[in-house]
């Protein structure tokens, strides 16, 4: 029996996305919260292996799914990129746990 392929998608913003379309990603463009819980819902009800990309933005948004997502481990990798237009400005969720671990304020460092 041959192991299922791992799904690569990227959900985020469309200038974003075109990059990941030529990469072979699955896309969708300007993807909001509720479309991202359908996503993660449904690879977790077929056990799909993933790696899900989305924009900052989306990282930020009011899914129901993705800290579960985060902290089930395994199957679903997520990962986020920063807006096209504001690289420097990427912030991750890890960002705010390290802070919070290390009693940092990075904003005035």
């Amino acid at each position: 029996m041959e192991p299922t392929p791992t799904r690569q998608v990227f959900l985020g913003a469309a200038p974003l996305a075109t990059g990941f379309r030529l990469a072979g990603f699955e896309v969708y463009p300007d993807a909001d919260a509720a479309q991202l819980d359908r996503l993660l819902n449904e690879l977790s009800a077929s056990r799909t292996p993933a790696l899900v990309v989305i924009d900052q933005d989306l990282a930020k948004s009011d899914s129901q799914r993705l800290e579960w997502v985060r902290s089930e481990g395994g199957r679903i990798l997520l990962t986020q990129v920063p807006p096209l237009n504001r690289p420097d400005e990427m912030r991750s969720s890890v960002d705010d746990r390290i802070e919070q671990l290390l009693g940092m304020d990075w904003d005035g460092a």
